[in-house]
């Protein structure tokens, strides 16, 4: 003999118009608050880091000017050199960001050094 079990609720099958809908917003939902923490954070994240004025290390020696840059609480990078009629080769000749630039403390400052 076969038994007949009796289904409860809703038959099983695809959901209907409003079910889909109601589906759609719950996830868009999610997402959008989500996408809403995570903006909040960065922005608060950006607001709250103090800012300071890039230290001149113009003229200066590489060496010097790294250790300069570390003592204020900077990091420094080579980022290129170009041609100088003023300065020694390996002397600063440029500075992103430019001295006295107000900078989120920090921030690496890219050196441009003498030929």
């Amino acid at each position: 003999m076969r038994s007949r079990t009796k289904q409860r609720g809703r038959a099983a099958g695809p959901p209907g118009l409003w079910g889909t809908l109601w589906r759609l917003t719950l996830v868009g939902a999610v997402l959008f608050a989500a996408a809403a923490a995570a903006g909040y954070a960065t922005v608060a994240h950006l607001v709250k880091t103090p800012e300071t004025q890039a230290p001149d290390l113009l003229a200066m020696e590489l060496v010097d000017a790294i250790r300069e840059a570390s003592a204020e609480g900077f990091s420094a990078r080579v980022a290129g050199s170009e041609p100088s009629s003023v300065l020694q080769p390996g002397q600063v000749a440029a500075q992103r960001p430019l001295p006295g630039t107000w900078v989120k403390e920090g921030a690496t400052i890219q050196l441009i050094l003498a030929e």
